[in-house]
């Protein structure tokens, strides 16, 4: 089991440094559209026809670049991290994704020979089931942390383009002033958003892949409400104000359901951290006792069992607090 570890180990780097290399090859694809949409951009605003030949250089470049069809599925699967990674404002990557499934497996293979004592083969099936559980949880954590970030500012936002819009300014440079004035996330995905209208996308197909981005339910209510504006008319402004009023309702809705469950959360600490505290105290009051479940397998396989049991509650205690305050 000493070499599977030592294994484990030595792979970490080699995996971490494919994962680096990955992430700048999708830099340098980055890069090169980011070009070809500044030429689009620049035939756009009627220069000369030297932009033209360039973009559709650059459109054959990348549709002949990178190997065969042997390579197409790492393609297909960034193109499904991509979008998630963008749910979390890219603050989470593939190395960091890499690097939960290497130590969640070598933590797993640890824990299952030194603690459990199960057979080596067991060890590597659930180290590899871990390896695939950790990068979803990671990805999870960390666009709910966007999105909760998104969430505080989204209601200022909304509030000044409501106010720059009843001032008589156009839809378009009311969200300029919201980009430049609000603070990230919220003025980088607008900044972004605007960005797409400059090179021709349409305001609500912008807006759209911008809500595709972010997945948050509050702000789709701003484009079906820009939706029904652009093809019915009506006060734009009030409107942005009656949403900016609904959205911050909805958040004291979730404040209000976060404080009456505060109670489950304490009652599931005190629940959790009990068993260490009362294994302490035993150990102390009776070593030899506490010395069989040290050293003894048999001891050990039962401090395992029962640390995956309570691991097991507090899994399904936090699904349920979740589940209310939804």
């Amino acid at each position: 089991m000493t070499n599977q570890l030592m294994l484990a180990l030595l792979t970490v780097p080699v995996l971490l440094g494919a994962a680096l290399v990955w992430a700048m090859r999708a830099e340098r694809r980055r890069q090169s559209v980011q070009q070809r949409l500044q030429a689009v951009a620049a035939v756009g605003r009627g220069d000369t026809s030297e932009p033209v030949l360039r973009v559709s250089l650059l459109r054959r470049t990348l549709s002949n670049a990178g190997p065969g069809k042997l390579f197409s599925l790492p393609r297909k699967l960034w193109a499904g991290l991509d979008p998630a990674f963008a749910a979390a404002g890219y603050r989470v990557g593939m190395p960091h994704l890499v690097a939960a499934a290497s130590i969640t497996a070598t933590l797993v293979i640890s824990f299952a020979h030194n603690i459990l004592a199960l057979n080596p083969a067991i060890g590597v099936v659930l180290a590899g089931m871990a390896a695939v559980a950790a990068p979803f949880a990671l990805l999870r954590f960390a666009q709910s942390r966007y999105r909760n970030r998104f969430l505080d500012i989204f209601p200022d936002a909304l509030d000044l383009v409501g106010r720059a819009v009843k001032a008589g300014l156009p839809v378009n440079e009311a969200m300029n002033v919201a980009a430049r004035d609000i603070a990230d996330p919220v003025g980088s995905e607008m900044r972004r958003t605007l960005e797409q209208m400059q090179i021709g996308v349409e305001m609500i197909a912008a807006l759209e892949q911008m809500a595709d981005r972010v997945r948050v339910p509050d702000f789709r209510f701003l484009v079906v409400a820009l939706t029904l504006q652009r093809k019915t008319g009506g006060a734009l402004a009030e409107t942005l104000t009656n949403l900016s009023a609904v959205i911050r309702a909805r958040k004291a809705l979730r404040l209000k359901a976060r404080a009456l469950s505060a109670e489950a959360k304490a009652s599931a600490a005190v629940l959790a951290a009990l068993p260490f505290v009362v294994g302490l105290l035993m150990y102390i009051l009776n070593r030899d006792l506490g010395n069989v479940l040290l050293y003894d397998p048999r001891g050990r396989f039962m401090i395992g069992v029962a640390f995956l049991s309570l691991l097991t509650g507090l899994g399904i205690m936090s699904a349920m607090v979740k589940r209310a305050l939804r």
